[in-house]
């Protein structure tokens, strides 16, 4: 179970939608003063209201506005309260959470406010803080405008578009080129990272990473500096970071300016304060440590750092160690940056920032929309979800773009009945569930995985379930293009493959038991798998012979003496891939023969693929075995002239590719074991 570094759970917001009576007026088109521009995909509406009592202020931002229907998304600020509706047709429902509007700084005559747009998610960014936050998928795109119904005014009104996020820089380049950084406080400067005499003579375009990033203490300020935008508010961000002492190094999010920012803070184990790691909100110069966990650097050692932000959970890691998980609604957007508290300095290199998607849930106060219920009925009790009769319940909840992902909550079961959890959810129609029950179900005794593709249900597989009796535990599904998996208490029950279910929201089942609790859901985005890199600097092998072995796409093979199979030089270990390109199909006639989970090179037992190519001809045959046994065959056409073929171990299943398309598939968990 995740917890925060101050032993509480991670708060964050839940509930099932509902229509509401508001005596507030909704606007309507012809009350809006629509933006020039139309806002589309992830977008902010950015501006200024200018008040003279909050009380008194009644004025609303529409978002999402569907000129065919007037369907429309509205922020109200009304009452000193800030809250999000959904208006469709007659209808006004409230989603989200209820924000209180506080005073702007002192002197200030208007208050900044961002309303943010993500697919599933919105938030309103008040003053500096995310005061208000909500979820819904129905509408997109239209156009944002506003209604100053009374008590205020709109001023500097703009819409942003949101891109992609992202940014990788290793240092590695020619002296005065452009770099993507700013100086925000502090001295930096790009420095070798060899201190010889050699050092001084090297050359960017012929070295691997000649180069890092030197920050150091100026003025008794901090070394500060950033990239990226204002905007960015959903990401993560890793640095390699060498410290020269055991002053404070660190990451900077949501950074404003150099007095308003987040910084991951990170201690030596010699620091005065001793060793911490701590998550510091910094407004107008005056920090707050927001979370710690104790625990230092050593000087002059190579470390990656890495953190996340996500709806406000912020999570870091240390050589890929979750070492911390906090929330905050601080500032809630800002650029990305490197920092270092001490006078001598620290490197940092190999600096990432990408999207990050993560989803945490401990049901501890109910906020509309978030859970759309399908089926049964839902409460809330004591911070946790539960099933309100014995009838089939279904509640669901993210985004249906969601793939790749491990999805997790704790169950305390009922004494009968089934329960269950939900992956790849597009409709009502069309999911994957993942159940099981002791009793009191016609599948008690097993774990099941059951597609519904347009409404009608299919077992894939099952297996007996083992499962803790009376007592809370935790169950895991997996979604990974196309592999499901479900693991209860730690233990694997059972897994299927289905191919073209790749991506879905998610949610929780429950039948025949009443009194079944869920509790602290988390979703998180399963990280790409690592691949094989050439080193471009030495690849041409005349020059630099020396570097054969391990700079070339001959690298992980070794090459035979005898016959024509190469062997790759290492054992692997749980899922992993062979991919490679066929070039010219077509051109030649022959077999290419693929072969993993070899034990040693002479095992006639290994799984293997053989493609058959034909001259002149663009079909492509394919048989896969086990050892002897023939598992699947098929045929398949290519249209261009080269052929992308992958031959993948996902869980128990062998899976072929084609071009990124699935052609053959086996469970190798139902073939016969081999006789001793």
């Amino acid at each position: 179970m995740l917890r925060l570094a101050n032993n509480h759970l991670i708060t964050l917001l839940v509930a099932c939608a509902a229509a509401l009576c508001i005596s507030a007026h909704i606007a309507v088109a012809g009350e809006v003063a629509f933006l020039e521009d139309e806002a589309s995909g992830d977008f902010n509406v950015v501006g200024e209201l200018r008040f003279s009592s909050l009380a008194k202020l009644n004025a609303r931002v529409v978002i999402n506005y569907q000129e065919d229907s007037g369907d429309h998304y509205a922020v109200a600020f009304a009452g000193g309260k800030a809250k999000f509706f959904r208006v469709m047709g007659a209808t006004t429902t409230h989603i989200g959470s209820i924000g209180a509007l506080t005073p702007p700084r002192a002197g200030a005559e208007t208050a900044a406010f961002t309303v943010q747009r993500r697919d599933w998610r919105m938030a309103l960014v008040w003053d500096g803080r995310v005061i208000a936050r909500a979820y819904d998928s129905l509408l997109h795109d239209g156009k944002a405008g506003t209604v100053a119904a009374g008590g205020g005014s709109f001023e500097e009104l703009m819409i942003q578009p949101v891109g992609d996020i992202f940014v990788a820089d290793d240092f590695v380049r020619e002296e005065g080129g452009l770099s993507a950084w700013e100086v925000a406080s502090g001295k930096w400067q790009q420095r070798t990272l060899r201190e010889d005499d050699q050092a001084g003579r090297q050359d960017a375009d012929k070295s691997a990473n000649a180069f890092s990033y030197l920050g150091k203490r100026k003025d008794d300020k901090p070394a500060i500096a950033v990239t990226g935008y204002w905007f960015w508010d959903i990401y993560s961000m890793q640095a390699a970071i060498k410290p020269a002492d055991h002053e404070a190094i660190g990451l900077v999010i949501y950074f404003q300016d150099a007095d308003n920012y987040i910084v991951i803070r990170w201690l030596g184990r010699e620091h005065p304060a001793g060793g911490s790691l701590q998550v510091v909100a910094v407004r107008n110069g005056e920090s707050e440590v927001v979370a710690e966990s104790k625990g230092g650097f050593r000087a002059d050692q190579w470390y990656c750092l890495r953190c996340a932000v996500s709806a406000g959970v912020i999570h870091v890691w240390v050589d890929d160690e979750l070492r911390l998980a906090t929330r905050t609604d601080a500032f809630g957007q800002g650029q990305v940056g490197l920092y270092c508290e001490s006078n001598k300095g620290a490197f940092f290199d190999d600096v990432v920032c990408g999207p990050w998607e993560l989803f945490a849930e401990n049901f501890t106060e109910e906020v509309p929309g978030k859970w759309q219920t399908l089926e049964g009925g839902w409460q809330h009790t004591n911070g946790s979800l539960r099933p309100t009769s014995n009838t089939p319940a279904l509640v669901v909840t993210g985004r249906r773009a969601w793939e790749h992902y491990e999805y997790s909550i704790t169950i305390q079961p009922a004494e009968s009945g089934g329960c269950g959890l939900v992956v790849g959810y597009q409709d009502s129609n069309n999911y994957c569930l993942l159940r099981w029950a002791q009793k009191g179900t016609p599948y008690a005794g097993k774990a099941q995985v059951v597609r519904v593709r347009e409404g009608e249900e299919k077992v894939l597989a099952e297996a007996p379930v083992s499962i803790p009796a009376k007592s809370w535990y935790r169950a895991e599904a997996r979604l990974t293009d196309g592999l499901i998996a479900l693991a209860v208490a730690g233990r694997p029950q059972v897994e299927a493959f289905s191919p073209g279910l790749t991506a879905g929201a998610v949610g929780v089942f429950a039948t025949a038991a009443a009194g079944t609790q869920f509790d602290n859901a988390l979703l998180q985005i399963i990280p790409p798998k690592q691949t094989s890199r050439i080193t471009q600097e030495f690849a041409d092998v005349s020059k630099h012979p020396e570097m054969a072995e391990w700079a070339s796409t001959q690298a992980p093979w070794v090459k035979p003496d005898v016959g024509s199979t190469w062997w790759t030089k290492g054992d692997y270990f749980g899922e992993h891939a062979l991919v490679f390109t066929i070039p010219n199909v077509g051109a030649k006639s022959g077999n290419i023969k693929l072969l993993v989970g070899a034990s040693d090179p002479g095992d006639k037992d290994a799984c293997n693929l053989v493609v058959a190519l034909t001259s002149g001809s663009k079909e492509i045959a394919l048989a896969l075995r086990a050892g002897d046994q023939l598992l699947a065959e098929a045929k398949a056409q290519v249209e261009g002239p080269k052929a992308k073929l992958s031959f993948e171990r996902r869980g128990h299943w062998l899976v072929v590719l084609l071009n990124d398309d699935c052609v053959l598939q086996a469970n190798m968990a139902s073939l016969p074991k081999p006789v001793e």
